[in-house]
């Protein structure tokens, strides 16, 4: 018996003597079963506070922890829902206080011209001595003709797509020129000389620590950002897929980041175009099961790299 069922049982025994004694007849009382695991030996940390702080989490059937490179690491959650069905969400931890650690944003060809790439041939182009990448993920909302992202775009320091051409319902994530992480917005500031890196983004998922409710309730495969201080976390849920994973509403995918403690998380693209790729050895390669079957051409992404 585990140390949340000893207490509830003493609980339930001290109110059925305290209703006995009053004359009352106490009625049967059902205790429902509780999202406790044995031994509560979860790999990652960042398991149980989803399992903990929020309720999406009946029973995770698997945990995995990579550790790619000092400050990243990649987990893998298989677990069923409160409907019994199965879910897979991944999660990179980008901690930017690392020395040599930090994001840079991907691009077809590593150009300044719009266009569409794999998340892994992205990753690929950009992988160069003194700039490994480690891994990516997809990144905004396109044109599927052109390959022109919805919100704005930087590259090293270069204003692909710049700030004052921001939609009035766009978000993005931003690092400067300090490698300080900051998802902005139409109506939050920021200098636009000072942008080094920039990927855009749509929906509002946590703002200021607060959970951000959307009218969209449709369960989709999803892709987002959120930061804390200078830890990046982007999250990952594969859908489409009913005895693999289900995929996620943004009330969910909110929930993830707001368990994860975040100040600020936004949407990124998601359906077909949720792609986490890893480098392992020589190969990149896809480490979710994206709904089209294949990996979708995308505009751009988030590479996480080493710079040593």
């Amino acid at each position: 018996m585990t140390l949340k069922k000893i207490r509830l049982h003493i609980l339930l025994v001290v109110f059925t003597a305290t209703l006995t004694l009053t004359g009352c007849k106490p009625e049967a009382i059902v205790i429902p079963e509780s999202p406790i695991f044995a031994g509560r030996n979860f790999a990652s940390p960042l398991t149980g506070k989803i399992v903990d702080r929020v309720n999406l989490v009946k029973k995770v059937v698997k945990d995995t922890v990579i550790q790619l490179a000092p400050g990243v690491k990649q987990v893998n959650i298989n677990y069923l829902d409160y409907s019994d069905k199965p879910m897979a969400l991944y999660l990179l931890e980008v901690d930017l206080n690392t020395p040599g650690i930090a994001l840079k944003t991907g691009t077809p060809n590593n150009s300044t011209a719009y266009g569409k790439k794999t998340v892994a041939e992205i990753a690929k182009a950009q992988d160069t001595v003194g700039n490994r990448v480690l891994a990516a993920v997809n990144g905004d909302y396109f044109n599927t003709t052109t390959g022109e992202p919805q919100s704005i775009l930087f590259k090293n320091g270069v204003a692909i797509k710049p700030l004052y051409r921001l939609c009035a319902l766009c978000t993005f994530l931003s690092i400067d020129n300090a490698g300080i992480p900051t998802i902005v917005s139409k109506d939050r500031v920021i200098d636009s000389t000072k942008i080094r890196e920039a990927v855009g983004g749509y929906h509002w998922l946590v703002r200021d620590s607060v959970r951000i409710s959307q009218g969209d309730a449709s369960i989709e495969p999803r892709t987002g950002v959120g930061v804390s201080g200078k830890v990046v976390y982007f999250v990952m849920v594969d859908g489409r897929q009913a005895t693999w994973s289900n995929g996620m509403s943004f009330a969910q995918i909110s929930n993830v980041f707001y368990a994860l403690g975040v100040k600020d998380a936004i949407n990124l693209d998601g359906g077909g175009s949720t792609t986490l790729v890893v480098k392992e050895g020589a190969d990149w390669v896809v480490k979710n099961k994206p709904s089209d079957g294949t990996p979708r051409a995308v505009a751009n992404a988030w590479t996480i790299v080493s710079t040593q």
